[in-house]
């Protein structure tokens, strides 16, 4: 069952990690709106949240880091057109911060349940 879930929270990372890259470039009018910075900021620390009460102490607690990661940079800087989707500005490097950043603080404070973790 743990290594499920650990599938499908890959699979949501991935998810994710593609619709904050295609959402990077929302603007209203002329102003950037990057909301998509947001939900990194606050989907990958919960990922890793999650990996770590399934797998306590294990160091696949990084694996929706790294996954989250190589998707943006991926399709960041590849597309089927040629150049990738990431502006030329600040936004692509907040992004790759926001996403990162706090998911190695997460990482970095391991679950320590009181009881067994049951899954």
């Amino acid at each position: 069952m743990r290594v499920t879930v650990l599938a499908v929270v890959l699979l949501d990372v991935a998810l994710l990690a593609l619709t904050e890259v295609a959402w990077l470039t929302l603007e209203v009018g002329s102003v950037p709106l990057p909301l998509s910075i947001l939900v990194a900021a606050v989907t990958t620390p919960l990922a890793v949240r999650v990996v770590d009460r399934c797998f306590p102490g294990s160091r696949l607690v990084f694996a929706p880091l790294v996954t989250w990661f190589v998707v943006v940079v991926v399709f960041g800087f590849w597309s089927p057109t040629g150049v990738g989707t990431f502006p030329a500005d600040w936004r692509s490097l907040v992004l790759i911060a926001a996403g990162l950043f706090p998911g190695v603080w997460m990482a970095s404070r391991p679950v320590r349940p009181s009881a067994p973790v049951e899954v």
